[in-house]
């Protein structure tokens, strides 16, 4: 019986990081569509995902009971981007921090708010970093990459390549993670919410 319930509680909670996995890569997309062609705004593309992706990863961790939720949303997360940058260097970066970010969200304390932060903090800083690394030490095949487009895509990435340094990077990654912080909050404020919910029910 107890072999039942644990089966049971495992699947639900894959079944959960598959859920939210999806949204975030959904939602991730909807924004890179969005932002990814105006160029000022394609500098800034990852503190808002570090928004976004703090709410998603808050609400996910507080309904886990199993490891990993990170890993393999941020795995299946950097597969859709594999081909975005060279040499899948977004896809790597991505399941990297989710990696780390998971042993540190465990180290901590899965149960820990502090946990969490950190946690998705140095996951999302692994997804910017594998968006900035590329503008900086990879220029020239970013370019080829993209050379072929027919969407008009080219200019804004050039411009992404001319004003991308790494003390830019530093500070644009400073500020992803200032965003993440935010975003965990406002996850922390919906899951609290939710919770008094059904409490009261």
């Amino acid at each position: 019986m107890n072999t039942k319930s644990k089966n049971s509680r495992v699947l639900r909670d894959l079944i959960r990081i598959g859920v939210f996995s999806a949204l975030w890569i959904v939602v991730s997309f909807l924004i890179a569509c969005t932002m990814g062609f105006f160029l000022p705004l394609l500098m800034v593309m990852p503190c808002i995902l570090g928004v976004v992706g703090g709410i998603i990863y808050i609400v996910m961790l507080s309904k886990l009971t199993i490891s990993g939720g990170m890993v393999i949303s941020s795995g299946l997360l950097g597969v859709c981007l594999f081909t975005m940058a060279p040499y899948g260097m977004m896809f790597f970066c991505t399941l990297a921090g989710g990696i780390i970010g998971e042993i540190i969200y465990r180290i901590i304390g899965k149960d820990s708010l502090l946990g969490k932060i950190t946690g998705t903090c140095i996951t999302l800083l692994g997804l910017a970093i594998g968006e900035y690394i590329p503008f900086i030490w990879m220029q020239d095949a970013y370019l080829e990459l993209y050379s072929a487009n027919t969407f008009g895509s080219l200019p804004v990435l050039q411009y992404a390549i001319n004003v991308t340094s790494v003390p830019v990077m530093f500070i644009l990654l400073a500020a992803t993670v200032a965003c993440t912080i935010l975003g965990c909050f406002w996850g922390k404020r919906i899951v609290e919410r939710n919770f008094k919910k059904s409490v009261a029910k």
